[in-house]
């Protein structure tokens, strides 16, 4: 038995997207490639009738092996023209026609195209998924009020569910992106090893039509012996998109998890989990922490694609090995954060009382808020800002609250000092925190019917 070295084969990824790029899968897909090609020459008129029902009886019989595929890769050191031989074998009556006018990368880049087809109804079903957990935890926590913090410090109040809206707002874009993108991205060919389709002559192009309309593709207007690999890019940049808002969100929980904030926590099974092998109390945000390690990783895999994109002339071997790793590894490593952020954020631990206790004790979060007080007293803004900042370090030098240092000072010079509570009560300084709220939650219901709609529709096809 050969020896497992990718965590991704044993640690990482869920089961349904390893399977979409799996070595049986793409042989499969591989196969069914060749058929349609066959489907479509013969409906040309171009080979006999009946060829590409000998293939399709072929594959439905199980007849074309991987292994054998493999047997023959040994001889010819190639593992499309091994692909073709063992179907070949398995379907003699169709081997003078299977393959004609192809070249390896007609089959193999049209396979990459319909196993991104297939992730990406998985992919926006897990957007999907992610969206339904934000909005959940907005619905619940639009007004529950807790510091703002900028720079790491303290700043002005804001809600837990405008925090999340935050995030929601920026899976939202990315749903919108892949769609204005998946017709650009889900796109084959079969024009042959320099993209002008001679051998097939003046019906490369209804073949190639045919072709890409049965497998619900659509088809590269300008070929060489390769899909344009911008378009490859274009998908790394999108799965890379996702994995930054997905870091920056685990980044957010890891924070306000620590003890010294402790107003959110992730779901932690105290019965059987263990969150050191040293120190039995400790209860790690592992989850988050999983999502941020494996973010950096899935945005290092569009480096060699951006490598691979530069070919000599109509194509040269350069990408081939590195895009053995690169599609399959962000996807599959991008699905499984995907997963991990919808449990994280739906089973997630929200202490509200911590979160108003960390505000009230810190009165200076006020700060803005006792600025826009003076101004309602006619101060002029800026002195206003000069007040409350003399009066902000005065406080912190003798430990005493900033309402108490502002009301001192507007008492001194004659400032009539009515409303000053409110000022100072978070609650009343939250602006349209739950009207943004709310905003986001319509427009994210409406995206999601969009999105279900264009997956259903396959509207990408051009």
């Amino acid at each position: 038995m050969t020896d497992i070295i990718s965590p991704i084969d044993y640690r990482y990824g869920r089961e349904s997207v390893k399977h979409l790029f799996s070595e049986e899968n793409k042989f499969q897909l591989m196969l069914k490639v060749e058929m349609e090609i066959c489907r479509a020459e013969e409906k040309l008129g171009l080979i006999p009738d009946g060829t590409a029902r000998h293939v399709e009886n072929a594959i439905k019989e199980g007849r074309p092996k991987l292994e054998r595929m493999k047997e023959i890769e040994k001889e010819t050191k190639h593992d499309v023209m091994a692909m073709i031989r063992t179907l070949s074998e398995a379907a003699p009556e169709a081997a003078p026609y299977i393959h004609l006018g192809a070249t390896s990368n007609d089959i193999n880049d049209t396979v990459t195209a319909i196993q991104l087809r297939d992730f990406f109804k998985i992919l926006f079903n897990d957007l999907l998924d992610l969206q339904s957990a934000l909005m959940f935890q907005i619905r619940e926590h639009k007004g529950t009020v807790m510091l703002g913090r900028t720079h790491g410090q303290h700043s002005s109040p804001i809600t837990f569910g405008l925090k999340m809206a935050v995030f929601l707002s920026e899976i939202n874009r990315h749903s919108v992106r892949l769609m204005e993108s998946t017709g650009r991205i889900l796109v084959g060919k079969v024009m042959g090893p320099v993209g002008t389709g001679g051998f097939l002559g003046d019906i490369a192009l209804d073949v190639q039509r045919e072709v890409m309309a049965n497998l619900h593709l659509n088809w590269e207007e300008n070929p060489t012996q390769l899909v344009g690999r911008d378009r490859y890019i274009e998908y790394l940049s999108l799965l890379n998109n996702i994995t930054v808002t997905l870091e920056k969100l685990g980044t957010e929980i890891r924070n306000l998890q620590r003890p010294e904030i402790g107003e959110v926590s992730e779901s932690f099974d105290s019965a059987s989990q263990v969150g050191s092998s040293s120190m039995p109390s400790k209860t790690n945000p592992i989850d988050a922490e999983n999502i941020c390690s494996i973010s950096r990783l899935t945005r290092a895999m569009i480096l060699p694609e951006y490598e691979s994109s530069v070919q000599w002339h109509e194509r040269d071997l350069t990408n081939s090995a590195s895009e053995r790793f690169t599609i399959p590894y962000a996807s599959v490593l991008t699905d499984d954060i995907l997963a991990k952020a919808t449990s994280l954020v739906k089973n997630l631990s929200v202490n509200s009382e911590r979160m108003w206790s960390n505000l009230i004790a810190d009165k200076l979060a006020m700060s803005e808020s006792a600025v826009k007080f003076l101004w309602s007293k006619k101060i002029p803004r800026q002195d206003a800002h000069e007040i409350v900042r003399r009066a902000s370090m005065e406080a912190i030098s003798k430990k005493i609250p900033l309402d108490v240092c502002l009301r001192n000072y507007m008492e001194k010079n004659g400032i009539d000092i009515s409303g000053i509570e409110d000022a100072f009560n978070p609650r009343k300084f939250l602006g349209v925190s739950e009207e943004i709220c709310e905003m986001t939650l319509r427009r994210t219901e409406a995206l999601q019917s969009e999105m279900k709609d264009f997956m259903g529709g396959e509207k990408w096809i051009a």
